[in-house]
């Protein structure tokens, strides 16, 4: 039931939204549950206000589609001059060195450079 009886006050989506306003969006559900019985005198079930949060956040523009932004390049292959991550002329070096020195040598060199 979205609307309280005619001329009884309120609908519970404008106490949540009332109460949003109040408190702020960082408002649990829990607090605007206290907030709605300590003014309007109306229990409210905390699904019912997370659902009307949720609701009233998508029709403001709130929260932003999940995940990385579309257009990220944060799962793409630096560039060699960046410094950054391991690049194919690193795997190359290494294998030379394994070719030249072998195995257990270049292990070793690790272990004396760690």
């Amino acid at each position: 039931m979205a609307r309280t009886k005619a001329g009884d006050g309120p609908s519970m989506m404008e106490m949540v939204r009332t109460s949003l306003q109040e408190l702020g969006w960082n408002a649990k559900p829990t607090a605007l549950q206290e907030h709605i019985k300590s003014k309007y005198d109306k229990e409210i079930s905390k699904i019912i206000i997370s659902n009307y949060k949720s609701t009233l956040s998508k029709k403001k523009g709130g929260k932003k589609r999940r995940g990385r932004p579309l257009g990220s390049t944060k799962d793409t292959v630096p560039s060699a001059g960046s410094g950054k991550g391991i690049h194919v002329e690193d795997f190359v070096a290494i294998h030379k060195l394994v070719n030249r020195l072998g195995a257990h040598q270049v292990r070793q060199l690790v272990d004396v450079l760690a």
